[in-house]
């Protein structure tokens, strides 16, 4: 790396660990602190990724076209740090945020400034060769990803499937009284569909067990009172790949989302993606919660959340830009946020292209909801959406 782009890649990393965009007026290079750059000691690397989706949503009065931020897959940026502490240990930091611009909610603006930064990584890492990884800090969790295993190339970067988020997943749904009163915005899309990952990204303290024969093991303490553990497992069996992995998660108190009458919640999820050595391949994901509601809650009012993802895909490299991936994909989902009555359906088929020489996924498909909202007289209007997206890696 010649002293120019370490000097390029250190001014960056001070204005975005910031927050702040690179000024207009040019910088001297020469005159970034040395104290970020990469040393000997500790290799420092940027990374990153764009990721955009556009396309028309129809919520079941008018369609509107929108060019928003991917709700499967977020624009984000990091900076990763590695160095070695012994000859068996190493030391990983690692700062990452989440980029948000652009909504996909119908209702907004044209040009509403909704940017801001998220926090998605702050870790440091000491692992082992023999003993494996401690993780303290904020980021994933033990269980987070083991709903979302999928062997279809570039297929997380707008697949329905398996993932919390639906691509348009801050879109709205419309809801009436059964024709009585106009359709209002009542709600957003996440609001009825969720895949029940783990606990997402928290303040934690992680273990994981060294990788044997594809399987690995991992537990999280995490703030106040949670915890979670996990398995996952990469392998061949027979020329069939196999990506899987499963969790449970107790949440503490009202730690989980939407859940104001529960104490504790207790969840099961997981995943698992084949592929064949004929391209054709499956994906299954599904999770259960289980909440302990506070004493002399009506059982009217009690909920039993669950989900199940199934998908088929086929996959072939049959031009010179990358694999190519075509998949159907199924979502239901009930009683999400814990309200008793509310289901979901969600159909999707997308043509996932991979540009293999500039690590970027395209996609291009259409997708369907239908919900009933459990109350007699209040209907939810159908929504679809018809369009593309991308993610650009670096």
């Amino acid at each position: 790396m010649t002293k120019l782009n370490k000097a390029l890649m250190a001014t960056t990393a001070i204005a975005f660990a910031s927050g702040l965009a690179l000024p207009a007026v040019a910088q001297d290079p020469s005159a970034a602190p040395g104290v970020v750059k990469s040393s000997n000691k500790m290799k420092l690397r940027l990374y990153g990724q764009v990721t955009r989706g556009f396309g028309v949503i129809n919520d079941g009065e008018t369609s509107t076209f929108k060019q928003f931020r991917n709700g499967n897959t977020s624009t984000r940026m990091g900076i990763d740090g590695r160095g070695k502490v012994t000859k068996d240990v190493s030391l990983r930091t690692r700062v990452e945020y989440e980029i948000r611009n652009g909504s996909a909610n119908q209702f907004d603006g044209q040009g509403k400034d909704d940017a801001g930064l998220v926090i998605r990584h702050l870790d440091a890492i000491f692992s082992h060769k023999r003993l494996g990884a401690v993780w303290i800090g904020r980021g994933d969790t033990a269980a987070n990803g083991t709903s979302e295993k999928n062997l279809l190339p570039g297929g997380s970067a707008g697949r329905l499937g398996g993932s919390t988020h639906n691509l348009i997943t801050d879109a709205s749904v419309l809801l009436d009284t059964s024709g009585t009163v106009e359709s209002s915005e009542l709600a957003t899309l996440s609001r009825f569909f969720n895949s029940f990952d783990g606990s997402s990204r928290r303040q934690r303290i992680r273990y994981d067990t060294p990788t044997i024969a594809g399987f690995k093991i991992g537990a999280s303490a995490i703030d106040q009172q949670s915890w979670d553990v996990a398995m996952h497992y990469k392998g061949k069996v027979a020329g069939v790949k196999i990506a899987a992995g499963a969790g449970f998660t107790h949440l503490a108190g009202n730690l989980g989302e939407n859940k104001p009458l529960s104490q504790d919640t207790n969840q099961l999820n997981g995943s698992i993606s084949v592929l064949t050595p004929f391209g054709l391949g499956a994906t299954f994901s599904g999770g259960k919660q289980w909440l302990d509601y506070e004493s002399g809650v009506p059982d009217a009012l009690k909920a039993a959340p669950y989900n199940i993802n199934p998908a088929i895909f086929y996959t072939g490299k049959w031009t010179e830009l990358g694999p190519t991936g075509i998949e159907y994909a199924y979502q239901f989902s009930n009683e999400i946020g814990a309200v008793p009555g509310i289901e979901g359906q969600g159909h999707s088929v997308q043509i996932t292209q991979v540009l293999a020489n500039t690590g970027t996924d395209t996609f291009v498909g259409f997708r369907y909801f239908d919900i009933d909202t459990g109350v007699p007289g209040l209907n939810a209007e159908n929504l679809w959406f018809f369009g593309a997206g991308f993610r650009a890696r670096f």
